[in-house]
């Protein structure tokens, strides 16, 4: 009965547009001044129950057949705000059921056409779940959007079950490194071994990583020491409204957010 009461609420916040918002969490170069890009996370807070976990809601819209209505909203509210800032690029996470419509790589490309962002500044997070799902229509979806000219980033890495095999077929232009390592990074040498061994694959493979969830200076050291070049977490910026996000200092360059494929 809840998950009908919020599957209804949730409908309507979509089709009134009230509640629902964006917030944007910058990632920075290693100097930790310098903005690279920003992530997108929706937020949702509900007239009676407060702010709900993105995490539940969402779950709630995959299984009720409304994730391709709310992951077209989030889209939309990314890209019109994307292109109205200096950011090099905004990633959204895409639920694997929206990369198994074969019809979301045209309505990626409707959208970035009517926002008139150009597909270079939008990159996707997908999970490990994607590339293991293998279907036919992922990697058909994936293909496509790479064509397109959005980058793919492998969100929550080292988390799940991919392999070598997965990377290669698949193409990834970024790796996240998952909070729950970094968050180890201070007292635990077995994580600090794993977190470098991250970094160094992403280097070999010649694909940018990200670090997520950096609360604390020991941290931001040791990953830039490692070679990490792209850090994101709550030392550096928490999420912002966009009107806070606009007011930063030290957007990049484009040729300080090169890809690492066109540096190797």
């Amino acid at each position: 009965m809840r998950k009908r009461k919020v599957e209804t609420e949730l409908r309507k916040a979509l089709d009134g547009g009230t509640g629902i918002r964006l917030a944007y969490q910058p990632v920075f170069a290693a100097n930790g001044k310098t903005i690279l890009g920003a992530e997108a996370l929706i937020r949702w807070g509900h007239e009676v129950h407060g702010a709900l976990p993105a995490a539940q809601f969402i779950a709630i819209a995959e299984e009720r057949g409304m994730i391709g209505q709310l992951g077209a909203w989030v889209l939309q509210e990314a890209c019109r705000f994307a292109v109205r800032t200096d950011l090099p690029w905004l990633a959204v996470n895409v639920s694997p059921l929206q990369l198994r419509d074969a019809g979301f790589p045209e309505q990626v490309a409707s959208i970035l056409a009517d926002t008139g962002l150009a597909p270079q500044r939008l990159q996707f997070e997908i999970t490990e779940s994607v590339l293991l799902d293998n279907s036919d229509a992922s990697r058909a979806a994936l293909a496509a959007l790479r064509q397109l000219g959005v980058g793919i980033v492998l969100d929550d890495f080292g988390t799940g079950y991919s392999s070598l095999s997965h990377l290669r077929r698949h193409a990834i232009d970024k790796l996240k490194i998952d909070c729950s390592f970094v968050r180890l990074l201070d007292g635990d040498g077995n994580s600090a071994a794993i977190v470098k061994a991250l970094i160094d694959l992403a280097v070999a493979l010649g694909v940018d990583v990200t670090a997520e969830g950096v609360e604390t200076e020991a941290q931001k050291m040791l990953l830039v020491a490692m070679g990490c070049r792209q850090l994101q977490g709550y030392l550096l910026s928490p999420p912002l409204e966009p009107i806070q996000l606009l007011g930063l200092s030290g957007l990049a360059s484009p040729a300080e957010v090169e890809p690492a494929a066109a540096r190797a």
